[in-house]
């Protein structure tokens, strides 16, 4: 993947001189002439900035104290006047890798933008080693690891993967995996809901736009698809993307390459495309909501994630896992979950899945007294637990082969999976416990 470099400086002719230079070299250079254009650029993904320091609508200082205070990923060498020794000490301060003088020898400038490339693809893989050892979902259950192996295979590639799954379940963490194993995990990683975005302001957000392509256009903007180029570029919820961008998008995963709203260059960009969606897309495409072509598109690798309630053995793992995270956030390190407490868990349905048990730990570690987590702390709705014995809308049967479920389920868990200590905790003969285990499908 080509460095990144921004160029940011009022004056055109200096921006051009650079850009031509270092464009000669391979850098994937952009430009911005005033302190906001260069900090809505840096904010779209760049590896490293030339700054002045003199600069119309917000100074240089200014946009390095925005990029420091964001924690924007960008190694920032600042371009001072000559004398100007005040300022460039205190860009150095505030964060700035190193700095130049004007006027500036070409070697001397080369030589400065080659360290700071070499200091940002240092501190990228540093940030990508961090993420790849703690990607991996916790998945005790033989379904959820059944997944993350196909996931890591895919990984592999550069397939196209489709992720589906209930809402809740995970499915952009896994994006995530699939990214941080891939040989892309240096590149960035963008994600987009597409759910959350009108047709019109979606194709902007992804395609980009020229200026004056529409009203309030007022510059170019690099849309996700361009910042993606390079890495991964994750759409969540694709269902809910109308018949027209369908098409649009089409054209990109076939041809990888479009054109800016508003625009008529064609773009060539190097990415992988990971969907994701809650709905059944098979059926949408029987109904018409959405292109089968398309579909097949994105179907080259499916992953299908299992909602928690058929994965009760990660329930537990899954809940200490966020309790050593959450209970950390709210400085209460010591935090422990109640028995009582782990039975309701594995008892509870869990329609939200994961995102529920999160919610449901964090609440926990708030609300909780005297370091113990209690059933009361979660707040859980009573309504969707397996055992809820007074929930008027099951029949008898129901309610009690749900109770035996989740009885089973809890010896298991608790046994490790094995079936003979499931067997002789409930007093039954494993032969027995196995029929049950079988015709309840735990």
């Amino acid at each position: 993947m080509r460095a990144r470099l921004l160029i940011v400086d009022d004056d055109a002719s200096i921006r051009a001189a650079l850009a031509e230079r270092f464009e000669a070299q391979g850098y994937a250079v952009q430009q911005a002439g005033s302190g906001r254009d260069g900090l809505a650029a840096i904010r779209r993904g760049t590896d490293v900035v030339l700054l002045d320091l003199q600069l119309p609508q917000g100074d240089g200082l200014e946009v390095l104290g925005t990029v420091e205070r964001e924690g924007l990923e960008a190694t920032v060498v600042v371009i001072t006047a000559h004398g100007s020794v005040e300022k460039a000490v205190a860009a150095m301060k505030a964060g700035a890798y190193d700095f130049l003088e004007k006027p500036f020898a070409p070697e001397r400038i080369e030589e400065t933008v080659r360290r700071a490339v070499e200091r940002a693809t240092l501190r990228r893989a540093n940030r990508v080693l961090r993420a790849a050892s703690s990607a991996d979902p916790v998945a005790r259950s033989a379904g959820m690891r059944a997944v993350l192996d196909k996931a890591a295979k895919a990984a592999a590639s550069d397939a196209t993967v489709l992720i589906t799954g209930e809402s809740g379940t995970g499915k952009e963490v896994v994006a995530r995996c699939l990214h941080c194993w891939s040989t892309r995990a240096e590149g960035p990683f963008l994600a987009v809901n597409c759910a959350a975005l009108s047709e019109a302001l979606l194709e902007s957000e992804l395609f980009g736009h020229e200026k004056g392509a529409f009203t309030g256009a007022n510059a170019r903007r690099e849309g996700r698809l361009e910042a993606a180029h390079g890495g991964t570029l994750f759409l969540d919820e694709i269902g809910d993307t109308t018949p027209a961008f369908q098409v649009k998008l089409l054209r990109v995963l076939q041809e990888r390459r479009f054109e800016r709203v508003g625009g008529t260059q064609s773009i060539e960009v190097d990415l992988r495309v990971v969907a994701a969606t809650n709905r059944d897309l098979q059926q949408a495409v029987a109904d018409g909501s959405f292109r089968e072509d398309l579909f097949f598109r994105l179907n080259v690798i499916p992953l299908l994630l299992p909602p928690l309630r058929e994965r009760p053995e990660d329930v537990l793992a899954l809940a200490e896992h966020f309790l050593v995270e959450l209970a950390a956030k709210v400085k209460q390190p010591g935090l422990m979950l109640a028995d009582e407490t782990r039975a309701t868990l594995l008892r509870h349905a869990w329609p939200g899945n994961v995102r529920e048990l999160r919610n449901a730990i964090e609440r926990g570690c708030v609300l909780c007294e005297d370091g113990e987590i209690q059933p009361e702390d979660l707040a859980l709705e009573f309504s969707s637990t397996v055992a809820n014995a007074d929930d008027p809308g099951e029949g008898f049967h129901a309610r009690v082969e749900a109770f035996r479920r989740s009885v089973l389920r809890e010896a298991l868990v608790r046994s490790g999976g094995n079936q003979t200590a499931a067997a002789r905790a409930l007093g039954l003969q494993r032969s027995y416990l196995a029929r049950l285990a079988k015709k309840y499908g735990v």
